[in-house]
């Protein structure tokens, strides 16, 4: 979800959920943001385990000793409840019912939502909850959000012209819409900036999907132990139900792992303008080379820690 700096309008699905925003680019969260969710106490409601990226209303703030002004609203990682406490918005859609997730997406996917349009490509390319893959659907979702300069739709969008599913195989053109969705640009300071601010939100990130998957687990062990049925146990006074629980778990790894497939697509979108660099005899143009190695190891870093994330929710039992 950190991964389109120069949108207006961000939707996310983390944790088995859409988040769906409208506001201000953010490009950084804040250490109070991560701080603030503290782990989940025996007894609590599901919402409390639902993990959602809200998009907080913006501050007021001062320039100066003259101006005053308001900030862009600020995209954090929270919990469902935490969201609501703070004013922040968000759709749900549970990533452990695909049944559902068209009928989510659709209304903002086809009022011109460049993420949502990129889920709903998501959805018809990985075949969620329909009988079968529908990749030409997918290629004209994707290219709706891809006009838009939405990265991850670029991406995904390339990689199927790469392939050959849904569109004419086109190499040429999947690699310039890699090219595009890199983010890669003339000014090193600029890219730089990014990219520092890109790390340290992911690092956030991860730290409060772990914090909330501990909680599940933790949560878990204890209805195991103090009921044998998994469908009538509650985690203690009018908490979540053990099959709540479950539910929760299942859909956030389910997230973790969408994600890290985004990652690992690209990954492998840097490996190919990397290639084609060396193929021309200019992989030294304009420090471009510097940039890609960076950004391909911030990618492999995020990968990783997407992969444990989802490994460690995949055990909750």
């Amino acid at each position: 979800m950190l991964r389109d700096f120069g949108k207006a309008v961000r939707v996310s699905i983390c944790s088995g959920l859409l988040v769906i925003g409208v506001g201000g680019c953010v490009n950084t969260q804040e250490t109070s943001d991560v701080a603030g969710i503290e782990p989940i106490a025996p007894g609590r409601g599901v919402d409390d385990y639902v993990l959602v990226d809200c998009l907080l209303p913006g501050q007021i703030r001062q320039l100066g000793t003259r101006m005053t002004y308001l900030a862009p609203r600020r995209m954090v990682k929270s919990t469902k409840s935490d969201c609501g406490i703070r004013g922040g918005e968000f759709v749900l859609f549970d990533r452990s019912d695909y049944g559902s997730a068209l009928q989510a997406l659709l209304p903002k996917a086809q009022g011109g939502d460049p993420v949502a349009q990129t889920y709903v490509g998501e959805i018809y390319e990985k075949g969620l909850g329909l009988s079968a893959p529908d990749y030409a659907n997918a290629a004209s979702w994707y290219q709706r959000a891809a006009v838009q300069s939405h990265s991850p739709a670029q991406t995904y969008l390339g990689s199927l012209y790469e392939r050959g599913l849904g569109v004419p195989t086109d190499k040429a053109k999947a690699l310039d819409l890699y090219r595009q969705a890199s983010g890669l640009t003339e000014d090193r300071l600029i890219f730089e900036s990014k990219l520092k601010a890109e790390r340290a939100a992911f690092q956030q990130e991860i730290a409060v999907r772990n914090r909330v998957a501990a909680s599940l687990r933790t949560q878990l062990r204890q209805a195991s132990a103090s009921k044998p049925s998994p469908r009538k146990t509650t985690s203690g006074g009018g908490g979540a139900t053990r099959a709540q629980l479950a539910r929760q778990a299942k859909s956030q790894q389910r997230d973790a792992q969408s994600e890290a497939d985004r990652v690992k697509k690209e990954i492998h979108a840097i490996e190919q303008i990397k290639q084609s660099d060396a193929d021309r005899g200019a992989s030294g143009d304009n420090g471009k080379t510097a940039q890609l190695g960076k950004l391909e190891l911030t990618r492999r870093e995020q990968y990783r820690s997407l992969l444990d994330t989802s490994r460690q929710l995949s055990q909750v039992d």
